[in-house]
């Protein structure tokens, strides 16, 4: 099937400077065929964009999707305080199909505010899989390992990536070792050699918090990112979660690595965690993309939310306003993203070649007027609402707000029985 966006505005996220035209995108089947001005083609559905924006959709590069239910749920408290006490136990009853509504209700809340891929670790990856194919989000999964059942979760991690393991899947597998605080030595031992054998990633929590960092201090004599290093976790492919705390010569090793850090500032704000020093990270060539962490830390999945704090973090951070512009903001939330999860040469950008991955932004907003800065007004003034149509993959998922193949009641129905048994 082939869909022609014509009139559009395009934001490509290509290169250093934003490149903002106007022109028609041609879609064939699930790949950016054209993109030019007054494209032709009989055989393609016809979609006004009527100079509304296109652009990349978000990468999403940390979540915790099935903890949509946690959303306000006993707030205000120390992050390991929360877990042990709020969150934990209550994850203890998750049943497999809570594991699924859960997941359903925040891929909705995703594709809503202009996400087409997350990056997720949980446990019930099986129910992960099926909301992210039924919803059409592309994803990179992970079931999170601790200490304990280790061996069922690397034989499921397996199973599941050789189902997915083809070139035009929009499931990626990666293993989670969930952190260095949670894993010994063994246990992260044995994620490595699992990455390796798969030829995959790894996505694990680092430095999120002082008192992870005493942890393993006091366990270790080293900070989190020496004690991975020592174990080769960084021989492979990795999606470092929150890095806060890094020294000089975390840094260091940290320069060498594939992939790069997932910031994620406003659960790093709510719970009081730290500021992560973007700015520092990327003039040493890191890659770090946004994520938003699980909705029980973080509150909400809109990553124009995620743009603000961050921008706001390293200005206010480095005491200097010219530290992050807008634009680099915009790269985070896109293709830097799509480069930390190893997927860069596939979605990102609006190039002739990619995954057609893209939303329109409805620009006819009173708190979009007027248009001195495009990327300014979307860091700064724009929000998920905002977001008129999604296309995944090819295919639209969201036209007009309006979700295509989705019952977002059912999905609230079912919630709902989940939150009265549960909390």
């Amino acid at each position: 099937m082939k869909i022609l966006l014509k009139n559009t505005t395009l934001l490509d996220m290509v290169g250093n400077e934003p490149n903002i035209r106007k022109t028609d995108i041609l879609i064939d089947e699930d790949e950016i065929s054209k993109i030019e001005e007054n494209i032709e083609d009989e055989e393609a559905q016809v979609i006004d964009i009527k100079e509304n924006l296109v652009m990349p959709g978000f990468v999403n590069t940390h979540t915790h999707l099935a903890m949509s239910i946690f959303r306000g749920y006993k707030d205000d408290q120390k992050l390991m305080d929360w877990l042990e006490n709020a969150i934990f136990p209550v994850e203890d009853k998750l049943r497999p199909d809570d594991i699924y509504w859960n997941t359903f209700l925040s891929c909705i809340e995703l594709i809503k505010t202009g996400t087409t891929t997350f990056n997720d670790m949980y446990f019930g990856m099986d129910k992960t899989i099926q909301a992210a194919e039924e919803s059409g989000l592309r994803g990179v999964i992970a079931w999170s390992i601790t200490d304990t059942s280790i061996k069922d979760k690397i034989e499921r991690t397996r199973e599941y990536h050789q189902k997915y393991n083809y070139p035009d899947s929009k499931i990626k597998i990666y293993v989670s070792a969930h952190a260095p605080y949670s894993c010994n030595p063994d246990t992260i031992k044995l994620c490595v050699d699992l990455a390796k054998e798969l030829n995959t990633g790894i996505h694990i929590h680092l430095a999120e918090t002082l008192q992870e960092q005493a942890i393993i201090k006091d366990r270790y004599n080293k900070t989190g990112t020496e004690y991975l290093n020592d174990l080769h976790v960084f021989d492979v492919p990795v999606v470092l979660a929150h890095g806060i705390y890094i020294s000089d010569n975390d840094l260091k090793i940290l320069k060498k690595i594939k992939g790069g850090i997932s910031h994620n500032p406003i659960s790093n704000c709510k719970l009081s965690s730290g500021i992560c020093d973007v700015t520092k990270l990327r003039k040493n060539g890191i890659n770090v993309g946004l994520g938003t962490d699980g909705i029980g830390s973080t509150t909400t999945l809109d990553m124009f939310e995620e743009m603000k704090t961050a921008a706001y973090l390293q200005k206010i951070n480095t005491m200097e306003p010219t530290s992050i512009n807008a634009y680099e903001i915009l790269k985070m939330a896109t293709i830097e993203g799509a480069r930390v999860l190893g997927l860069d040469r596939k979605i990102g950008t609006i190039e002739v070649g990619k995954k057609a991955d893209m939303i329109i932004i409805n620009t006819d907003k009173t708190h979009l007027y007027p248009e001195n800065d495009l990327c300014t007004n979307l860091v700064y003034s724009a929000n998920g609402a905002d977001v008129d149509t999604v296309i995944i993959n090819g295919k639209v998922i969201m036209q007009n707000r309006k979700l295509l193949n989705i019952n977002e009641k059912h999905v609230k129905k079912n919630i709902a029985k989940v939150v009265k048994r549960l909390l």
